[in-house]
């Protein structure tokens, strides 16, 4: 008997959590549903909106109707654009500098005021803040080897140096090759 009353008391208390459990299911299962078609309804009804404003505006199916009305807009914004085209002859005048010139024939430099100098002389440039391996190159293509041929730069010739080796304008002067040339000869 005592265990009937153990298994009765058992299955009552399972059944108890049972139900629990099954009403905490159901009340998130409804409420979710519930919170779900109330997001749906929102989204339905911005769609709607968007359909009757798309129907209610006056659709033209004629092709030459959308071209006579867009014809004269097209037409000025061609002639807008076309008085905004600048003549490529005058950005070229605006860019020049004093230092680079866009001539077929590239300057020579004056060997005579900075002295001619053989590859066997050769001096190691690249100890010029700004000159690097690729630069250095350069030079000893154009037969400049020595530092000393570099400390004698006058300002034209560093001009036809810079369009010769297609080096940045002014960026010899910034780096005072010259300077930096000297030192380095009397060092």
């Amino acid at each position: 008997m005592d265990s009937v009353f153990e298994f009765i008391n058992q299955f009552s208390s399972l059944l108890g959590i049972f139900l629990l459990m099954f009403s905490s299911f159901l009340i998130g299962y409804f409420s979710g549903w519930w919170l779900q078609k109330k997001k749906s309804r929102k989204f339905i009804k911005k769609l709607k909106g968007e359909v009757n404003a798309a129907k209610s505006q006056q659709k033209v199916n004629d092709i030459e109707t959308i071209f006579t009305e867009i014809k004269p807009k097209i037409v000025e914004v061609v002639k807008q654009t076309q008085k905004e085209i600048v003549n490529p002859k005058d950005v070229l005048e605006k860019a020049r500098t004093s230092f680079v010139t866009y001539t077929k024939d590239k300057p020579k430099l004056n060997y005579e005021t900075i002295g001619f100098a053989h590859s066997f002389e050769r001096d190691n440039l690249t100890r010029i803040d700004g000159i690097g391996p690729y630069i250095e190159e350069k030079l000893n293509e154009i037969d400049i080897y020595t530092f000393e041929q570099i400390s004698k730069l006058t300002a034209s010739d560093i001009r036809a140096l810079t369009e010769i080796i297609d080096f940045f304008p002014g960026r010899i002067e910034r780096d005072d090759w010259v300077g930096q040339a000297k030192s380095l000869i009397a060092y």
